[in-house]
């Protein structure tokens, strides 16, 4: 009887908690930003430490752009909170055709907006493109606002000397404090649908690291250490360790995979409470 219900936890466990995704672009940065081999020297990171978390991992680089955006659209709608890492910090048009050609309705849109999550690390989130190793016409500033759904919004420099605050020490104990380059402007996201975790501060309207998350469709974004940083040494370059942190100690407390009886026996995605602070 012991072994039957081990063996019955066993299979409950493995189906309310594997399942979700990962797909890394790894295509070619904006190189003031983060380098090629920085980005792939993280990136191996990212996937060193996340092994195990999810079901299944990519990893799209130069040239796999439109295989991104046939794996993102397969997987919205699929009731899991699969993952895109941006680990080059740029956006390709298979996700969000540049210049702001699909303004409403992109896959990366369509992706976040169903419960989906997209992390971002060095250049302005959503900016631009520099898949086959040419920088795209820009998307701008219009990109994010455009996917956020917000008029204005902005990432641009203001107040740059990060410190981390008792979010950051909790979930993300690798961040250090640091000059960002493209703080999260809060005050943009007041009387919006979106709610801001933010783990570095420079006073009360500036952050990065932060994450928001859509109060109507669970749809989560993060964007973190928006830095040009381009070649730190590899001893001081934390941002495959800060995502990892991300994913293990904040995200995967706010997600939990379980079987609901309301869902017919499919996999749902509940939710614990995320504030900000």
């Amino acid at each position: 009887m012991k072994i039957l219900l081990t063996c019955f936890l066993l299979l409950f466990f493995s189906m309310s908690v594997i399942g979700a995704d990962l797909a890394l672009y790894t295509g070619p940065t904006n190189p003031g930003w983060i380098s090629n081999a920085s980005c792939r020297r993280e990136a191996d990171d990212m996937i060193k430490g996340l092994k195990g978390i999810f079901a299944s991992i990519n990893d799209y680089g130069d040239g796999l752009e439109k295989d991104l955006g046939e794996w993102a659209k397969k997987r919205t709608g699929d009731k899991k909170p699969d993952v895109i890492i941006l680990a080059c910090g740029t956006t390709p048009s298979s996700l969000y055709p540049f210049p702001n050609k699909q303004p409403d309705g992109s896959v990366v849109e369509n992706f976040i907006y169903d419960g989906n999550v997209v992390i971002n690390i060095a250049d302005w989130i959503f900016y631009m493109s520099y898949e086959g190793g040419v920088r795209s016409p820009d998307n701008g500033a219009a990109g994010a606002a455009n996917i956020f759904n917000i008029p204005g919004l902005s990432f641009g420099s203001r107040n740059n000397n990060m410190k981390v605050n008792a979010n950051g020490k909790k979930y993300l104990p690798s961040l250090k404090d640091f000059v960002t380059d493209r703080p999260w402007h809060l005050e943009q996201f007041q009387g919006t649908d979106w709610e801001v975790t933010t783990f570095a501060e420079a006073g009360p309207n500036d952050a990065d690291p932060a994450v928001a998350v859509h109060k109507k469709t669970n749809g989560i974004i993060a964007a973190l250490i928006q830095k040009a940083w381009p070649d730190p040494a590899p001893t001081d370059d934390n941002r495959g360790e800060v995502v990892v942190e991300f994913v293990k100690n904040w995200l995967s407390e706010k997600i939990k995979l379980g079987l609901s009886v309301e869902s017919g026996g499919k996999l749902s995605t509940s939710w614990g409470s995320i504030k900000s602070f």
